[in-house]
């Protein structure tokens, strides 16, 4: 038998409406949100079963709304649904109704929205607010904005925010301030974030340590070392030392921009100031230093590392074995990877690839396809990089049948190819001469909206010519209207007649173009006379 609340909010249901709107009492209340947790758990589909058993008058209350959703926290699932559900029911809130205080959040909010996705966190935060008036703690809304952060969702993190402007905790704390510098600084934004710092130091708050170092790798990315100082500046200004997370962001923008000279002279000068140099900033300088050719440099730094005591990782040793790959002095490269071997690191697709990419450039194809034989054995998993750095060296060395085996294995893998899949086969069998093959390689790819690189524009015109196709090579470059007249340029100077197919498509798009090709209007117009 139910147990007697049950009971009662079932009689409850069956009333008529004029009844229900005169019965709605705290005690009736609650035995109908009793009932209708009750049915949200037990049934996968619950919203129909819940309009049958609950009226619209308790359904549209916001009390009944609260204490249901109570008793589902902070299962995420029926919970979010349910709130999504009965959103839609309750009525628009006044517009005083911040003003008149906000609910007390349930206790279990904040783990419940830890467990959904930022996405779906953003949305119930969303409804919490607008519509059952429940504003969250501070600390609730740091932690789904961390969350937006890591899953690279900085909008969710403006969302958020904005959902939180009407509780009494508005606008937070120095937390929820560095979460939004963050955000600023991940939209491409350093300028807005870097003033929120500021307005929050005038305030007497330092700036958060992982928001400076955000804000001082977006304006290192761009060049704008100017700022970078500025930022450097306002958190010694606050009291706020940088630490050597914010370094290591500056001297690997140093070296995306190129500039090895300057990440030296800013790794020596951080050691100067008595900076712990941890294994993470090592590691970047080396990374860097090999990516540059500085292998004198970059063995220096490893001697120091490891004689401070510090373990390269997996990382750090792949960084030197691909120089050694690279420079071709496979001797070196071996030597170094049995030594990660022999410190418990395990082969992986990562350093397969870098042999198999050394070998290749090395015209050591032979040994290039050993290294993907013995994946296959050791249950090391191929992906595109694999096959695609293979084809790549086949083509190079005149393996084109091996070649188009590959690009033919590559699905059996689970895998789709790519524009670097496809670019050196166009090029090797145009090479070849085979030009229905190179012209079915370029339709596949562009059934699969692959972009070709720029180089392979030109195979791709001359195929389609040598074939007697030029109208399909000009439909192909439609959408690239500098690179359609250059070809046109030197279709008309050797004396090759424009088709009617290729005239119409290019007069089409110049014709629409914001651009003024008057002149090349007219030499469209004259060849095809």
């Amino acid at each position: 038998m139910p147990p007697p609340r049950l009971l009662f909010a079932r009689r409850l249901c069956s009333a008529s409406a004029s009844d229900t709107a005169a019965a709605l009492t705290p005690s009736t209340i609650s035995d109908a949100a009793e009932l209708a947790a009750a049915t949200a758990l037990r049934a996968p589909s619950f919203e129909s079963r819940l309009l049958s058993l609950v009226p619209g008058g308790v359904l549209s209350d916001p009390d009944f709304a609260r204490l249901t959703l109570a008793r589902l926290l902070p299962i995420p699932g029926p919970s979010l649904r349910f709130l999504r559900f009965v959103s839609s029911r309750l009525p628009d809130p006044a517009p005083d109704a911040a003003s008149a205080g906000a609910s007390p959040a349930l206790p279990e909010v904040h783990e419940f929205l830890l467990r959904l996705p930022p996405h779906l966190a953003a949305d119930a935060v969303d409804l919490l607010a607008s519509h059952l008036g429940i504003h969250l703690s501070v600390g609730t809304i740091n932690a789904a904005s961390r969350a937006a952060l890591r899953a690279a969702r900085p909008d969710l993190v403006f969302r958020l925010f904005s959902a939180f402007s009407s509780s009494p905790d508005y606008p937070g704390d120095v937390t929820t301030v560095g979460c939004l510098a963050r955000a600023y600084a991940a939209q491409g934004r350093p300028l807005e974030g870097l003033q929120l710092l500021r307005d929050a130091a005038r305030r007497g708050a330092a700036p958060p340590g992982d928001a400076a170092a955000d804000i001082v790798a977006a304006f290192a990315a761009n060049g704008n070392w100017a700022k970078v100082s500025a930022t450097l500046h306002l958190m010694i200004t606050a009291g706020c030392t940088p630490d050597i997370v914010v370094y290591q962001r500056i001297v690997h923008a140093l070296f995306a921009q190129r500039n090895c000279g300057e990440a030296l002279r800013v790794f020596r000068e951080i050691k100067q100031r008595g900076y712990d140099i941890d294994r993470v900033m090592y590691t970047t300088m080396i990374h860097g230093l090999c990516k540059m050719d500085c292998i004198g440099d970059a063995q220096q730094v490893w001697d120091e590392m490891v004689d401070k005591g510090l373990e390269p990782n997996e990382y750090t040793y792949c960084s030197l074995i691909n120089y050694y790959c690279k420079a071709g002095d496979f001797e070196k490269a071996r030597k170094l990877y049995d030594e990660m071997l022999e410190k418990g690191f395990k082969q992986t697709t990562l350093t397969c690839n870098i042999f198999i990419k050394g070998f290749c450039a090395h015209e050591r194809v032979y040994e290039a396809l050993e290294v993907f034989e013995e994946m296959s054995v050791k249950g090391i998993k191929h992906d595109v990089i694999t096959y695609n750095t293979l084809i790549w060296g086949l083509c190079k060395a005149g393996m084109l049948p091996q070649a188009i085996r590959m690009y033919e294995w590559l699905p059996s893998s689970g895998l789709e190819p790519s524009a670097l899949t496809l670019s050196p086969l166009i090029a090797a069998v145009c090479k070849e001469g085979q030009l229905e093959a190179a012209a079915k390689l370029i339709m596949s790819m562009r059934a699969r909206g692959l972009e070709p690189s720029q180089w392979s524009n030109d195979n791709i015109i001359d195929v389609f010519c040598k074939i007697r196709r030029p109208d399909e090579g000009m439909s192909w470059l439609a959408g690239r209207v500098d690179d359609g007249l250059l070809v046109l340029d030197i279709m008309l100077k050797v004396g090759f007649e424009l088709g009617r197919i290729a005239c119409a498509i290019l007069v089409d798009k110049l014709c629409t173009c914001s651009e003024s090709y008057s002149p090349q209007l007219d030499d469209i117009l004259a060849s095809n006379r």
